[in-house]
């Protein structure tokens, strides 16, 4: 036998199966003729109940918005929390417990059941608008690195590896603060993005219009680290957009007093005037070549 309504309110524990039977009784006797015939399309009906869901259910309701936001369950202080609120939802104006049960209905049968509070408002969607509210305001647990949980936390690594990669440092609050403002709907993940571009470009107007055309400044960047680890014999992965050589030959000015970049060539030329030069096998092969020529001149060598 299909389960109608009066069952479902049963198996939520909205009903005993006692009140069950007399309620299905009562629809039944009340029922007017020209409803017996099944409805076509889809329709809904609400019905005002003085149950409400148990507390296990509601707990329920709270942890599937917890994993949604923070990748974990309420822990017990939390639901202590959280579990008294969500009740008061299923409150009267006067007091008295109070629930909507929303039935949707497709062709005359029973589709969904949606038990909501005494509002009608989505019990979900009320704890979720709180959460939101929470992790704007910073409320939640952070890492050792100062990850924050959740989504939060997926957000919160990607911009920082976006900065860095455009060589923009930015502080854990800040990228927190974009995170958080993704995860809660207030930030469209695409203008967070954009906007540690736009700053990318500002500090390298030179390379603008590559950077803004989506072009990370660390691509821009590597054939200035490739020579930089080459010739001073340092690995490239020791090498970042922070070194000040590398960023003075992204953002260089030239000699008419407009911003550019430097030429490979110059910045070599440049990189063998550094300190380290003179400590690598380059310079060391370097000077020998010099030494032999100089032999060869004098008729020292053959």
């Amino acid at each position: 036998m299909a389960k109608d309504t009066f069952d479902a309110l049963v198996e939520a524990g909205l009903m005993t199966e006692a009140q069950a039977t007399e309620a299905r009784k009562a629809a039944e006797a009340n029922k007017p003729a020209d409803e017996k015939v099944k409805k076509s399309g889809v329709y809904t009906s609400t019905q005002i109940s003085s149950n409400i869901p148990p507390a296990s259910t509601l707990a329920d309701y709270v942890n599937t918005v917890f994993q949604k936001y923070k990748g974990r369950d309420a822990n017990s202080t939390e639901l202590a929390t959280w579990l008294p609120a969500l009740t008061k939802q299923y409150k009267s104006e006067k007091g008295k417990s109070k629930s909507t049960i929303k039935y949707t209905y497709k062709n005359g049968e029973l589709i969904s059941t949606e038990y909501l509070t005494a509002n009608a408002e989505d019990p979900k969607l009320w704890i979720e608008n709180k959460v939101k509210k929470d992790i704007l305001a910073g409320n939640q647990n952070v890492n050792t690195l100062a990850i924050p949980e959740g989504p939060s936390g997926k957000y919160f690594v990607a911009i920082k590896n976006f900065a860095t990669d455009n060589g923009i440092r930015l502080s854990d609050s800040a990228a927190t603060n974009y995170a958080n403002g993704i995860v809660a709907g207030t930030i469209d993940e695409n203008t967070a993005f954009n906007a540690l571009r736009e700053s990318a470009a500002e500090a390298f107007p030179a390379l603008a219009d590559k950077i803004k055309a989506g072009i990370n400044l660390n691509t821009l960047a590597d054939p200035y680290i490739q020579s930089m680890s080459s010739i001073l014999e340092i690995p490239d992965t020791g090498i970042d957009l922070f070194d000040p050589k590398v960023r003075n030959a992204l953002a260089y000015t030239l000699p008419d007093g407009k911003v550019g970049t430097k030429s490979i060539y110059e910045f070599e030329k440049e990189l063998r005037k550094d300190p380290r030069w003179q400590y690598t096998n380059n310079a060391r092969n370097d000077a020998a070549s010099v030494a032999t020529t100089v032999l060869k001149d004098f008729g020292f060598m053959g």
